[in-house]
């Protein structure tokens, strides 16, 4: 790798790679350091933002070396591709004279430029006189050169940057397939089309939890989707889906499709998370996106592996190699994009049956380079942008100068090539009607290949129940009678369970794979998701048969294990799975399949690179977490010992570092599994877990107006900047009862008055953004301030207790556990202590906004921005912003 200052190198060509204008200086600019592939030059071409022309996050190749380029908030734009040493002048770059643009995905195919426009549709505007998310076809009706009409061809609602993203054509050129991000609704007239049985669905055994900041919280399946359409846009058929938000798809030089899905690093340390992945996007695959903690785990036989798991990062452009002059080895691989930490990534795409497997490289990195697009010019050099969200957008070309320009073939892998064409051979029947279709499918429903017999299943869930189910029955072959039971489950009525459930008996744990044991597990969860709880007799047999292996040797079998035996209500099965929450807890056990950035690659970005070091420092011990999210759904099994240790266990969770949702999400877990403690005892396990009751010190608050509600993150933010803020008319009367009524007052001073168990909060709102006092309230455990931090203190009889030090010598130490009332005390003898360590759970109770109404909260937060003054300008009518 080459390792070059961008401006230092532009300094030193000077007027060859930049034009010599006063605007054009990069001394306002921080310095870019890239790390190069060797034999590889790069040039910077043109800077958009100093010419006012945004922030490009979206390329495509036009004809005669036209170059076609999107700002992600603005207009579309062309230009010619300039000779080596050139540059692009501003007077070179002209807009496209069509009202379109904001546009995330552009593609010039069939003598068009298809826009993939994402772009909020303003309800006040009727249809024809607005461009809004959308697929469209922009033409030259007079063959002058320039782009003239513009057709829609698909209305999209969802915008955003989980919105509509980007094209690419088939290998044979007579279709365009497209890609859209989790946040845009498949239209209603492509699900008459999808190779996915259109009846998906979220498919947990226990509701899922929400992501406690409102993201995603009401996108529900299938998530992200890929489709194909014909150049009319006439003919549209949904071809992949279950992804996060994958913003572009390539296809290898085999034909085969690939897209590079996103992860959610809010939730990083839970066990549900997922990390950036390459999947292979075959005919009707699915990849499990499901919102909150309801994303299934890869080794889900209803959804299919990642190609290859990267680490965290945002992904932007996916590349095959196929059309650059680069090195053959670049030739059937993909170039990906990462937004966050400025890097390209070459994975080498090697055949692993009908499938591949891929190797990674770091093939360009910089810092700071917000990558947004690339594409391969007609000239083979590789084009690419950075920007995006508003950011300085550069326009780069890398050029390869060494010997070996790319024209050897790569060998052909005969028996890779076959399996491939086995694949494909029953895919055809996703779409297709034949008598041919449910034999080919069953004789290869059993096959060693996971993509083969994903593809087998496909085509019977495409066909009515009647016309196989009884080869079901009759089946003996192990895997194809797992299999085809996931297939029955999805697509059988309730008519089929108990009999689904009798043939799934005859297998003993001990004696299938482990590919078979969790297909077997699956199969049960997925009979009693689809066709409701079992009747008595056979819930008490499936409980006694699966509770015979519990707990099991492999962490894999014993998570699912787990959830069918709380979901069946099996005997022990509450005090097994918190033997279990202990074991991973004390082990720190980290779910497989995830790993973090290295340090280097985290210094590449300012935003996200300090997350994942602490993380790296406080890894969660996710595998733990995933039993105490099981143990909230425990109704039943508990003894006051176990209570009290899995309560006491949400200390040790909460001393880790997660993703930004991390902690909120964890007493979201925990308010949850306290409304199944009996009433007479929730205040006693409250404080177990460190959250005091202040109802000794209410008695002279005003009462909440309400009726409050169990507000997500997602409702504040509506409550707040959906328009409360900047049309408010409260009072401070309003705000300082809202205070009052909240509790602030017992703990924090405002103008000199109230508590002072935590800190003042008359300048909180010239220190911190409404965000951030926000989730200050909603979350109070993210960011606890040393100085008025618990301690907390672990007892040599495995309890412990938190709280705020009164008085200690050399025997005793006196302290005051709950905030609302000082006169309440526990005395510790130090010899009793094992250690001490400030309080990973804040003083400051939850949920306290829960006992108001929408207003209130509206009062309060107005109340908190005018630091207490009432002659503040949000009391004079003014929007506040």
């Amino acid at each position: 790798m080459t390792k070059i200052n961008i401006a230092a190198y532009v300094l030193l060509v000077g007027c060859l790679i930049l034009s010599c204008t006063k605007e054009t200086s990069v001394s306002t600019e921080k310095e870019i350091e890239f790390n190069l592939p060797d034999n590889f030059v790069l040039e910077d071409l043109y800077r958009p933002s100093i010419h006012g022309q945004g922030s490009w996050v979206a390329l495509a190749q036009g004809p005669n070396d036209r170059v076609y380029a999107c700002d992600q908030r603005g207009k579309i734009y062309f230009f010619q591709a300039p000779k080596e040493g050139n540059v692009i002048s501003a007077s070179e770059v002209d807009s496209v004279d069509l009202k379109i643009g904001e546009a995330h995905g552009l593609l010039w195919a069939h003598n068009s430029l298809y826009v993939s426009v994402n772009k909020k549709w303003d309800d006040e505007v009727p249809d024809e006189e607005e461009n809004g998310s959308g697929v469209y076809r922009l033409t030259d009706t007079d063959n002058d050169g320039k782009l003239d009409a513009l057709d829609m061809l698909l209305k999209l609602e969802g915008q955003g940057e989980h919105g509509p993203h980007s094209f690419v054509p088939s290998p044979d050129g007579k279709d365009i397939y497209f890609i859209a991000g989790n946040h845009t609704l498949i239209p209603e007239s492509l699900l008459e089309n999808s190779r996915l049985p259109a009846n998906w669905d979220e498919d947990n055994l226990f509701p899922p939890y929400l992501d406690a900041r409102g993201h995603a919280n009401d996108i529900k399946a299938p998530g992200g989707w890929i489709a194909k359409f014909n150049p009319e846009g006439t003919d549209w058929e949904v071809i992949s889906a279950g992804y996060r938000n994958p913003f572009d798809i390539a296809f290898n030089q085999d034909g085969e499709l690939f897209t590079y899905d996103a992860d959610m690093e809010w939730d990083i340390g839970m066990p549900w998370y997922r990390p950036t992945r390459i999947n292979h996007a075959t005919s009707g695959s699915e990849y499990g996106w499901r919102t909150g903690s309801g994303k299934w785990p890869a080794y889900y036989p209803d959804n299919l592996p990642a190609v290859h798991n990267l680490e965290q990062g945002s992904p932007t452009a996916v590349l095959s190699g196929a059309k650059l002059n680069f090195p053959a080895t670049y030739k059937n691989g993909l170039l990906v994009m990462d937004w966050s930490f400025g890097t390209v990534y070459f994975i080498d795409l090697k055949p692993k049956g009908s499938s591949y497997i891929g190797e990674r490289e770091e093939f360009l990195s910089g810092t700071p380079l917000p990558l947004t697009d690339m594409i391969a010019g007609s000239d083979g050099h590789l084009y690419f942008a950075t920007g995006g969200r508003g950011l300085n957008s550069h326009l780069y070309r890398l050029r390869y100068t060494g010997e070996n320009m790319g024209t050897a073939e790569v060998k052909q892998d005969a028996e890779a090539k076959a399996l491939r064409e086995l694949r494909r051979s029953i895919e055809k029947y996703h779409t297709q009607e034949s008598e041919e279709a449910i034999p080919l499918a069953w004789a290869n429903l059993g096959h060693e290949d996971r993509f083969i017999r994903y593809a087998s299943r496909m085509v019977l869930e495409h066909r009515p129940v009647d016309q196989w189910q009884n080869l079901f029955f009759n089946e003996k072959d192990v895997t194809k009678i797992l299999e085809a039971g996931i297939a029955l489950a999805r697509q059988g009525g309730k008519n089929l369970q108990g009999r689904i459930l009798d043939k799934l008996y005859q297998f003993k744990l001990e004696q299938l794979t482990n590919q078979q044991q969790i297909a077997l597990l699956r199969s049960y969860a997925l009979v009693f998701i689809r066709m409701g709880e079992p009747d008595e007799q056979h819930r008490r047999a499936t409980a006694k048969k699966l509770n015979s292996y519990f707990p099991h040797a492999n962490n894999t079998v014993n998570r699912e294990l787990a959830q069918l035996l709380l979901y069946l209500k099996a005997d022990g099965a509450t005090e097994n799975i918190v033997q279990l929450l202990e074991k991973h807890a004390r082990e720190k056990t980290i779910t497989e399949g995830v790993e973090l950035l290295s340090e280097e690659a985290t210094q590449r970005s300012e935003q996200y690179g300090p997350l994942i070091r602490e993380v790296i420092a406080k890894m969660p011990p996710s595998e733990s977490i995933y039993y105490g999210l099981l143990l909230s759904h425990a109704k039943e099994g508990w003894t006051n010992d176990l209570r009290e240790k899995y309560f006491l266990w949400f200390y040790d969770v909460l001393g880790a570092k997660g993703g930004m949702s991390f902690k909120a999400y964890m007493e979201n877990v925990r308010l949850q599994a306290m409304t199944n403690v009996p009433e007479n005892k929730r205040e006693y396990f409250q404080e177990i877990s460190g959250v005091y009751s202040p109802s000794t010190a209410v008695a002279d608050l005003p009462q909440p107006i309400g009726p409050g509600k169990e507000y997500s993150g997602r409702d504040m933010s509506q409550i707040l900047w959906g328009g409360g803020l900047q049309n408010y008319s409260g009072s401070f009367t309003d705000g300082e009862r809202a205070y009052q009524a909240a509790m602030c007052v017992l703990c924090h001073r405002m103008r000199g008055e109230g508590g002072a168990a935590g800190p003042d909060l008359t300048q909180a709102h010239t220190k911190f953004s409404d965000y951030d006092m926000l989730f200050a309230i909603y979350s109070p455990h993210d960011e606890i301030s040393d100085q008025y931090a618990n301690t907390l203190f672990h007892m040599t009889d495995g309890k412990k207790i938190a709280g705020r030090i009164k008085a200690e010598d050399d025997r005793t130490i006196t302290l005051m556990p709950n905030p609302f009332n000082e006169s309440y005390t526990v005395e510790l003898a130090t010899s009793d202590v094992e250690k001490r360590e400030l309080s990973p759970i804040s003083p400051m109770p939850p949920g306290l906004l829960n006992r108001l109404n929408e207003q209130e909260v509206l009062d309060l937060f107005a109340y908190l921005k005018s630091g207490g003054d009432e002659n503040h300008e949000i009391y004079e009518g003014k929007a506040m912003e």
